[in-house]
């Protein structure tokens, strides 16, 4: 690639820019990235992508110009049943802009009446406001001053409305960074219409996405290629307009439009998220360092089957044979051969994950059924487990056979776990921590003992055998 990157044209040249991308990050090239390539590819979309990052790091921004926008996705994983090992070239993008030095280039592709859409990727912290922002700044701080400023200078052109697509993973993603702009026109005593402009035309999309990408990889002289996996989900919460825009629809791909994201959440949330976080700590404590030994065991994958199956399925309400066909792909790729998926990474703020990911299924399961699942509520004894802990040189340090382990969460979570273990009866005191549940869960009926017999188990036999009386209800 390296030596033709003067001769070789991008084939989509050609293709008015209808996207400007902000974010150039591993995420977004081998996500919107690929399914922008995949309609181009079927001739459903012609159009290309300008890229430009929302931050003043240029590193990716350059190395996109030396290879003419080219690059390669490398895909490997599992995909029903079948093992994946593939390259995809890209090259849907023509065009790399530096936000800061080339700030005039992006005001001017704000004025053309080709741009249709604007994608974002700037982290869970990106879409914020900032009240010291000033318009006069450019590029301004924030990834919402910055479009508030840009889009104005469209609005003033008289140019039509945008679509924007965010795919930063937080809840209402597209309603938020709305609400984000129209603080900074007021902020900054913007022209009244340009209000009516951002909320009548301009259409927000909320979205929710889902790939694992590792990262960037070694593919010949390719600097910007990047790996992932097969799987890849887009949900889309979208306006007429916007779905008329989007490029996707007609697409054979993981690809839905929908009225109502919550549902969608609470199963990416209660399936994918929440069966790492109910199985890894157990795991982790019985041996395994790493997702897909954890998978291949036996005993643990049932034992997540179980929870997912009878426990957090009954509680969201899709189609059964949805819910089944999206938890047998999470399964699939919990056990990806060229992943290692290390169980300490996940484990890295339990308690906040098990609130948000796992006690809801609890709580719902609960309230549906009168009973608790056990599989939860054994996920919430080896979380205790796992933490307990002492300070060492400034770090958390857990123990597993003889072998110290660093356990990472807020200093206020650690702080109460040495303290609770001091005092002894540190099931009791997780249980009735409102800071971390909101509530008193030794509240719940029958739930402190179920707990605390979970919990003694794991002290008494060991892990192995404290899961083995779980799955088959010893």
């Amino acid at each position: 690639m390296e030596e033709n990157r003067e001769k070789d044209s991008n084939p989509f040249n050609e293709y008015p820019v209808k996207i400007l991308q902000f974010g150039e990050g591993n995420f977004l090239r081998a996500f919107a990235d690929y399914y922008i390539q995949l309609a181009n590819e079927s001739k459903a979309y012609k159009g290309s992508i300008a890229v430009c990052q929302p931050r003043n790091n240029t590193a990716v921004i350059n190395a996109l110009k030396r290879q003419n926008c080219k690059y390669n996705i490398i895909i490997r994983g599992k995909n029903d049943g079948r093992i994946i090992d593939e390259v995809k070239e890209i090259n849907c993008i023509s065009r790399a802009i530096d936000t800061v030095g080339e700030y005039d280039s992006l005001v001017e592709l704000l004025k053309s009446d080709a741009l249709e859409m604007i994608i974002s990727n700037t982290t869970e912290a990106g879409i914020c406001f900032h009240e010291n922002d000033i318009i006069g700044d450019s590029p301004n701080v924030s990834f919402p001053a910055k479009v508030t400023a840009l889009l104005f200078e469209r609005h003033k052109a008289g140019k039509g409305g945008l679509v924007f697509l965010p795919v930063e993973l937080i809840e209402n993603n597209g309603d938020t960074l709305r609400e984000c702009i129209i603080k900074y026109i007021n902020l900054w005593n913007l022209d009244k219409n340009f209000i009516d402009y951002v909320k009548s035309n301009c259409s927000f999309c909320n979205t929710l996405v889902d790939r694992i990408v590792t990262g960037r990889i070694d593919y010949e002289n390719d600097k910007c290629a990047v790996a992932c996996e097969p799987y890849a989900s887009f949900i889309i919460q979208a306006d007429d307009k916007a779905e008329r825009l989007l490029p996707f629809k007609n697409l054979n791909v993981n690809i839905s439009f929908v009225d109502d994201l919550r549902v969608y959440r609470s199963r990416k949330v209660r399936i994918l998220n929440g069966a790492h976080t109910m199985s890894v700590l157990a795991a982790y404590h019985m041996g395994f360092d790493i997702v897909r030994d954890m998978i291949q065991d036996d005993l643990m994958n049932a034992y997540i089957k179980k929870g997912l199956f009878e426990e957090v399925m009954p509680t969201i309400d899709l189609p059964d044979k949805e819910l089944i066909s999206f938890a047998d792909s999470v399964l699939e790729r919990f056990d990806n051969p060229f992943i290692d998926h290390k169980i300490l990474d996940i484990s890295l703020n339990s308690v906040s994950k098990f609130k948000a990911r796992c006690l809801c299924t609890l709580l719902d399961y609960w309230e549906q059924t009168g009973a608790l699942p056990g599989i939860i509520c054994f996920g919430l004894a080896a979380l205790i487990n796992f933490y307990n802990g002492r300070y060492d040189n400034g770090k958390f340090i857990g123990n597993r056979n003889g072998e110290s382990y660093e356990i990472n969460d807020s200093k206020n979570v650690l702080d109460f776990f040495e303290k609770a273990y001091r005092e002894n009866n540190v099931v009791k005191d997780v249980l009735s921590n409102k800071d971390f549940w909101d509530i008193d869960l030794t509240e719940i009926d029958g739930l402190y003992d179920t707990v605390k017999k979970d919990y003694d188990n794991i002290k008494l036999y060991g892990m192995r055998s404290a899961v083995e009386k779980v799955v088959y209800n010893e």
